[in-house]
Order: structure tokens, then sequence, then C-alpha cells
């Protein structure tokens, strides 16, 4: 007798395919089997303004990333969904500001950008809302003391800066003069300076917390009161590589 001795081969597994994701041709004409997307003008604000933060930074930093790639792709800090459609919601945008505002790569864990979001009101929601303006700033004239907000995104000899100042002045060239003494003239011609309190600037949303950002509400409706005549705020975060 012969023994047969079969051999058992494991079964090959199957070859992983790519992710793909696909969208729908901008240039093409609209078809009746084109998903329709009930939303609001605010939520397509949020979505414009998350593409033209994507765009700005990856110009910035001169990146290969191409930005409507980016927007198109399912993301981890978006629970699996592209930012095209995350970013309707106002939790989603905020997580792509935090993101693209402080440089974090393409994707990020979405408790990390969580804890990034300070300042909540009791319902778990950052505070962005626009500041509540008692007289236009336009109005105001150059004698006249304003509340005066600038920000800093500064990169260099290994180290990343970060910061946000706000002060009461006469003239943006005090607050250039602040800046200059604070954190030095390698780093001031990167600085923008607007008059008024701007909450949902990305720094503004990573750095100020909600009580600051309710203080300068105030400041800012009352910036010629003699109590804020030399009031001052300044917050920053350095990452060294």
């Amino acid at each position: 007798m012969h023994a047969v001795v079969a051999t058992i081969q494991p079964p090959t597994p199957p070859k992983s395919k790519p992710t793909l994701f696909t969208f729908d041709d901008p240039l093409d004409p609209d078809l009746p089997s084109d998903i329709e997307v009930v939303t609001t003008r605010r939520a397509i604000c949020r979505v414009a303004t998350v593409a033209a933060e994507a765009g700005a930074r990856f110009q910035r930093e001169a990146s290969s990333v191409d930005p409507m790639a980016w927007m198109l792709a399912p993301r981890r800090m978006f629970d699996g969904v592209s930012a095209l459609e995350a970013c309707l919601d106002r939790d989603h945008f905020v997580r792509a500001i935090v993101l693209h505002g402080l440089s974090l790569g393409v994707d990020a864990d979405p408790a990390t950008l969580e804890r990034l979001v300070a300042g909540r009101d009791d319902g778990g929601t950052p505070r962005l809302s626009r500041p509540r303006r008692g007289r236009s700033g336009k109005g105001r004239s150059g004698a006249k003391a304003s509340l005066y907000c600038a920000t800093i995104c500064w990169e260099g000899h290994g180290v990343m800066l970060q910061a946000f100042h706000a002060s009461v002045a006469r003239h943006p060239a005090e607050v250039v003069q602040r800046l200059r003494a604070r954190f030095g003239e390698d780093v001031i011609e990167l600085a923008e300076i607007r008059e008024g309190f701007h909450p949902y600037t990305p720094l503004a949303i990573a750095l100020v917390p909600g009580a600051v950002a309710e203080l300068l509400r105030s400041v800012e409706l009352d910036s010629d009161a003699p109590r804020y005549a030399t009031f001052s705020y300044d917050t920053e975060q350095r990452l060294e590589a």
C-alpha cells in the first residue's frame, strides 16, 4: 500500500483594496440621481471657511497636500466622514479650524482636538459667536481707546510659537510696540492685529478660555473707560522640536 500525503494549502488572503473616495464633478451637469443635501446658508459658510483655511495653510507650509483631496477624504477627526460633509456641523467645523490653525497634520484624534478647544458653555459647545458690539469701530477716531487683539504663529530655531495678545490702545502702533517688547523683532512682522475681539479665529479658539473671552467682550464694549486704560492680556504656547 502506498500512503497518500495530502498537502493542504492555506487560502490565499484577498488583496487589500486601496481606500477610494469619489466626488461629484462640479463641471458635470446636475442629474436627477444627484444626492440632495438640505442645509442652511450658515452651514455652507462653515464648509467654505474650512476649505479656505485648508488651502491657505497648505500653501503657507508649501505642502504637497491637495486641499480638495483633504476635503473629500474620510477623516478620523470627523468620525470617518469627509470634511465636505462633516463641517456642515458646528462641532466638526471647530475641529477643522483648530487642526489647520495650529498645523496639527491632516487628521487627529477627536478627543485631542476637543481638549484644545477652550471655553464651553453649559451645553458643552465652544463659545464662538461673534462679539456683541455696542458701537461701530468705524466711527472711532484714532484718539479714542479701543481693544486690539493680535495673533502670532511663528516657527524657527526648533521652536513653534503660537500667541494671542489683547490690550487697550489708542493706535495700532502702540500694540506693535508691546508685541515687539514681548516677542522680539523676529516675529513682529507675522503678527495679525485687529481692532476688536474676533473669537472665531483659529488661535483665539485654541488659546483663549471662555471666561477670558467674556472679559474681552466686556472690555471691547467699554474700552474707553478709565478702568481699562492699562488692560492687557497675553497667552502663548511654545512647542520645541
